[in-house]
């Protein structure tokens, strides 16, 4: 009976660990609006409130544009979806001081769009005024 305690204890304090804290209203008024990136490259990217999400990928006109959607359930995650609503891929991110760090979880690019030469999304932004 003790280590059958002893495991189940062990087992819930894992999936509690496993949990993502839900995103809150002011999370996405963070995230929301348009982040100049850091690298000078001018491929900005700007979470809109009605939840669309663009990454310019080449400024020089014309302008061209990846336009996807996006949505923030988890504390740290944002959800980047197709125009039918289904998850294409989920990037984390940081905001600290008007500074936005997002990538794949692994320091790589959050999106590139299919293009040649591949255009990677830049990494970290500051939010513009």
């Amino acid at each position: 009976m003790n280590a059958t305690h002893t495991l189940l204890v062990a087992l819930i304090s894992v999936s509690l660990l496993a949990c993502d804290k839900p995103a809150t209203e002011e999370d996405r008024k963070a995230l929301t609006g348009l982040w100049i990136p850091d690298d000078g490259s001018r491929h900005t990217i700007e979470f809109k409130k009605d939840g669309v999400f663009d990454f310019v990928y080449d400024a020089v006109p014309p302008r061209t544009v990846l336009r996807i959607k996006w949505s923030l359930d988890s504390k740290g995650k944002v959800d980047i979806r197709g125009d039918d609503g289904s998850r294409y891929k989920t990037c984390r991110y940081t905001i600290d001081a008007g500074k936005l760090t997002i990538d794949d979880g692994n320091g790589n690019e959050c999106l590139s769009p299919a293009v040649t030469p591949k255009i990677p999304m830049p990494t970290k932004f500051t939010k513009a005024p």
